[in-house]
């Protein structure tokens, strides 16, 4: 019975086995399938290689900027007939399809065919057009392409447009006819074999065991040892299969709640540090400390005329000059001022009552004149004796007065002296005297008419020749200045004209002769006449690049010279010598230096690193209270980020320095 148990287990673990063997033979004919396939797909793809091999001294690669005349200028002194072109996508020749015109032309002037390698989608469309054959790849044959041994000429691999497997199927994607057999349906059609020999086994297993219970239950049990042989292997599959599925599966384990925290906490502290030391950062604005510099210098102005030696010997401060001649012509009107009474004009009069407060008696003449407060005059016509006071009580005598023609400033009275009650001064009595004698009127003044006629006086005359004299002096600059403009624009220079004291000559005032207009009865009247003057032209440029020469000599050393105010020449003339020519005088100008701190130079990184390496760390006022007192530097702005950073960083990479203009000339 043992034997034949064991006969049962031995028939069992054969048809394992031939079962395994099976398994592992389907599997291997799936796979051996899928490789032939795509064996064949590959096979297909190199059986339609078409590429050719070329010489590598014949491919020109261009750049992707290469205009077409310099494309040409690459091929033309060439010895070979057939040359390719290498192109970058985007190049400039395919921009257009006259240079691929033009390109080619050219080329078959001199013999030579052209060949166009590109990958751009433009470029093969406009080459096909031309009729330029089109490739779209290149590589090397296999050879090291530096420092080769071999002596064969080089050769490079060129595949033509349309036998690109890999751009065929991706500009033009098509499908096949026969339906493939995909991976997946061969795994499944073996699943499916498998499946159905495993129920057929399992089948005759099952008949077997139906046999040996029975007689296993007459021998009892059968042999311990084919079971322990039968359990042994089960386990071991099922042990191989639980590993399998073990190792494949990813197992988490449950992180520590406390570890978390500590290394959330460590990341923090890591992080607050490196942004403390690397983020922080500050800008400083300097503005150098500046200085107006001023500087004057002898300069000698010779007339070309009489000094054409000495300027060509380049005389030192000797600078050309041109003498500029005018002759100004002006009138001006002037007003009459001379005013008399016509036969309509009457002047105004009335009673006063003249007060004596003296002890004796005050004798007045006829014309006596009383004056109100406001310039009004009137006069008495007969002599008056005013009666001296008595008692206590002061001596009062009437009397008749009239206005004169014009008030205390020469203006016409007429209706203006017809006043009312008011208190009259004597004008002609000491100040001390007018409270004692003096007249008041107790009714109004009548009978004034304003009318009067203008005429021309003598001072009129005058006053008009003093006018036009100013006049004419004022626009000598003027017109000397019209006269170098228009021989600037003639001779395209660039003279100016000098201009201060004894710089310009001018001559008496001619007037033109006219009527005696003195005593005219006329409103207005004109008066008219020229003036010669003369001045002298000097180049402005010459006089500028002399004086900013001179004003750089004067500069400090570890200064710059930032700005010239040109607006700022002054002369002043010194010596004068008309025989020879010449004008000396003294010329200033200004400008201003400022302390050179760029970076670029090496003074300026000097100091910029020394102010680095001071502030580092530091508090941002202490900071800025040291860069301020630096003598090289007027105004200091520090910009801190974060804004509520207090402290200069600890890294000089952080601190950036930005330099501003300084002040402007004054």
């Amino acid at each position: 019975m043992v034997d034949s148990n064991k006969k049962k287990d031995d028939k069992r673990d054969d048809r394992d086995d031939r079962y395994d063997v099976k398994k592992i033979e389907i599997v291997d004919d799936i796979k051996d399938s899928a490789k032939r396939q795509i064996s064949d797909e590959f096979e297909e793809a190199e059986h339609e290689d078409k590429s050719e091999v070329i010489s590598a001294k014949k491919v020109i690669y261009i750049e992707i900027d290469d205009e077409v005349t310099g494309v040409y200028d690459k091929i033309k002194d060439l010895k070979i007939k057939h040359i390719y072109i290498v192109a970058p996508k985007r190049s400039v020749i395919f921009q257009s399809i006259v240079n691929l015109k033009i390109l080619k032309r050219k080329a078959e002037d001199t013999g030579k065919s052209l060949y166009m390698i590109t990958n751009d989608k433009n470029g093969v469309y406009l080459a096909q057009q031309v009729g330029i054959p089109v490739y779209d790849k290149v590589s090397s044959e296999g050879k090291p392409l530096f420092f080769s041994s071999e002596e064969e000429e080089e050769k490079m691999r060129i595949t033509p447009l349309k036998a690109t497997v890999n751009a065929a199927i991706e500009e033009a994607p098509t499908r096949r006819t026969e339906k493939k057999t995909s991976i997946s349906e061969l795994l499944a059609e073996s699943k499916r074999r498998s499946k159905s020999l495993f129920n057929a086994t399992k089948v005759s297993v099952g008949g077997n065991g139906n046999g040996s219970g029975n007689g296993g239950g007459n021998g009892g049990g059968g042999s311990k040892k084919a079971q322990s042989k039968m359990t042994g292997s089960k386990m071991t599959r099922e042990e191989k299969k639980e590993e399998k599925i073990r190792k494949s599966k990813l197992v988490l384990v449950a992180p520590n709640k406390q570890a978390l925290i500590g290394l959330a906490a460590i990341s923090v502290l890591i992080l607050m540090v490196i942004f403390y030391i690397a983020l922080p950062g500050v800008t400083l604005f300097l503005t150098p400390a500046a200085s107006v510099l001023e500087k004057s210098v002898n300069v000698v102005l010779a007339d070309v005329a009489y000094n054409q030696a000495e300027l060509d010997a380049n005389t030192p401060h000797y600078i050309g000059s041109h003498r500029v001649t005018a002759k100004i012509h002006r009138s001006v009107t002037h007003f009459a001022t001379g005013k008399r009474p016509s036969a309509n004009a009457s002047n105004s009069g009335g009673n006063i009552t003249i007060t004596n407060n003296a002890n004796y008696p005050w004798p007045l003449v006829a014309e006596t004149r009383f004056q109100t407060n406001e310039g009004l005059v009137y006069r008495i016509k007969q002599p008056v004796n005013v009666p001296a006071a008595v008692g206590g009580k002061a001596g009062k005598v009437e009397a008749f007065v009239v206005a004169d023609l014009v008030d205390a400033y020469g203006q016409v009275i007429g209706a203006r002296g017809d006043i009312g009650p008011t208190k009259f001064f004597l004008p002609g009595l000491r100040e001390s005297s007018r409270n004692v004698l003096f007249g008041e009127s107790s009714g109004d003044m009548t009978g004034g008419v304003t009318d009067f006629i203008s005429y021309v006086a003598e001072a009129d005359v005058e006053a008009a020749r003093g006018k036009l004299r100013e006049t004419l002096l004022k626009a000598v600059e003027e017109e000397l200045r019209n006269e170098i403009g228009l021989k600037n624009d003639v001779d395209s220079t660039d003279y100016v004209l000098l201009f201060g004291e004894q710089a310009i000559v001018t001559g008496d005032v001619e007037y033109d002769p006219a009527a005696n207009v003195v005593d005219t009865e006329v409103a207005q009247f004109d008066v008219a006449g020229e003036i010669t003057a003369f001045g002298y032209s000097y180049s402005q440029e010459e006089m500028l690049n002399l004086l900013t020469q001179e004003l750089l000599l004067k500069k400090s050393p570890q200064k710059k010279l930032v700005r010239i105010n040109e607006n700022s020449v002054t002369y002043r003339i010194f010596e004068k010598d008309s025989i020879k020519g010449r004008l000396k005088l003294t010329a200033n100008i200004k400008g201003i230096e400022e302390f050179d701190i760029d970076p670029e130079k090496e003074n300026g990184a000097r100091l910029i690193q020394k102010i680095k390496d001071h502030i580092l760390g530091k508090d941002i006022e202490d900071a800025k209270n040291y860069i301020q007192n630096l003598p090289e530097v007027n105004k200091v702005e520090v910009e801190s980020w974060p804004v509520w950073s207090p402290t200069i960083p600890t890294v000089p990479d952080n601190i950036d320095v930005e330099i501003r203009d300084a002040v402007m000339v004054e």
